[in-house]
């Protein structure tokens, strides 16, 4: 991976890490082996600091996700990453169930590439560990604690003591919680269904990743073809949704989904807005899911967590162990890059999910400029705050004003 700060400039590579002493005390320690922890860790490495990457579980491990790659994250990674993509989609169809509308967005470059989270983690854990950060598996972490210029981590496995810790835990992040960051303000529930079929079944619905609207209150369902199933799910955004189990078998029925082998059930919490306070505090900086940095339209997340884990990496680099420097300048870089798009978005999500006859209405008379605008965004071509600039752009995508139509 390849970081660059404002402008196109690579960090400076520092000689020597930012602390010595006889005793092994790392210049970071991240805790959480995702994609956000990964991408820091990977990041700090490669421009010579010492970092200790720490993970709860052994790797590879499942982890409940669609494991959509879109292209605006992919062009980020490493070429390796295509030993772990399963498969690739140019097209990337928009339906409105109930109304009979499906829409089509094509791009010459996969619009997204189909994973599996264990494989997906664990490459990324080994890359950042290729570039000279040290994993410790199997390591719970118990108490993170401040201490004289730095921070104090007990495992399961032994003390360790480094100069700043990035938090990539997770949507219910312990050390946020420990560390006084209130609690995240939106959640969206979400199930995540391995769906094994026959060859003959797999080869009709394996040719497409779809995404279905209106089948569900507030939110969506989608079909993620894999190498040899199905990643089907449903999410609200809603967060007291308490039947998506009978929604989603309903939608399967619908979808025509009956002659099922195999099904391996999951459900998992998204965040769709981050934390209220700033997202470094001290020494700790909070990424991905732990700091509440998920697409609201998409409620996509490996994107932001890539990137925040970066963005951790460059203030930390550029801060030059000044914790308040960091802090500030992590929160300076979370708001040009992120925050910022995801204020715009979460309006947008609101129109559609919130407003179903003005989402209705959107595909109806404008479906085609809408498809189009979300293949921009995947592609990493647009953002939502570019679009809320103008705001005729988003009067006429949710289907208000002169227009060409759907």
């Amino acid at each position: 991976m390849t970081i660059k700060v404002e402008g196109g400039a690579h960090f400076p590579r520092y000689s020597a890490p930012l602390i010595s002493s006889a005793q092994k005390t790392y210049d970071v320690a991240v805790i959480g082996a995702g994609p956000a922890g990964c991408s820091a860790a990977a990041a700090l490495a490669q421009q010579g600091l010492s970092v200790l990457l720490l993970e709860k579980a052994t790797l590879p491990r499942y982890k409940t996700c669609g494991g959509g790659l879109l292209r605006r994250a992919r062009k980020t990674l490493p070429d390796s990453v295509a030993d772990v993509v399963e498969r690739e989609f140019r097209s990337i169809t928009l339906n409105v169930l109930g109304q009979g509308r499906s829409i089509v967005a094509t791009r010459s470059e996969p619009l997204v590439s189909m994973t599996m989270r264990a494989g997906f983690d664990h490459l990324l854990a080994r890359h950042a560990c290729q570039l000279g950060a040290e994993l410790r598996a199997e390591c719970v972490v118990k108490r993170v604690t401040p201490v004289e210029n730095g921070v104090e981590i007990l495992t399961g496995r032994g003390t360790f003591r480094s100069r700043f810790v990035i938090a990539a835990d997770g949507v219910h992040s312990p050390i946020a919680k420990a560390n006084g960051w209130s609690p995240l303000p939106c959640l969206a529930p979400a199930l995540e269904w391995e769906v094994h079929l026959s060859a003959e079944a797999f080869a009709h619905f394996g040719q497409t990743a779809r995404f279905d609207f209106a089948g569900i209150d507030s939110g969506y369902a989608w079909v993620f073809p894999k190498r040899d199933h199905l990643s089907v799910g449903i999410l609200s955004t809603r967060r007291t949704c308490a039947d998506l189990p009978a929604r989603l078998d309903k939608y399967l029925t619908e979808l025509g989904l009956n002659r099922i082998v195999k099904c391996e059930k999951h459900g998992y919490l998204i965040p769709l807005a981050p934390r209220r306070e700033p997202l470094g505090r001290g020494r700790i900086l909070l990424v991905g899911d732990a700091a509440g940095l998920a697409d609201p339209v998409t409620a996509e997340g490996i994107s932001y967590a890539l990137l925040s884990g970066q963005l951790a990496a460059e203030a930390i680099v550029q801060g030059r162990a000044d914790d308040s420097e960091v802090a500030e300048r992590y929160q300076t870089l979370l708001e040009k890059n992120i925050l910022r798009d995801l204020r715009a978005g979460r309006f947008l999500a609101h129109m559609l999910y919130r407003f179903p006859r003005v989402r209705d209405l959107a595909f109806r008379w404008q479906g085609r400029r809408l498809a189009e605008f979300v293949a921009d965004v995947v592609m990493g071509e647009r953002g939502y705050a570019v679009a809320l600039a103008s705001p005729a752009s988003y009067l006429k995508m949710l289907g208000f004003g002169k227009g060409r139509r759907g």
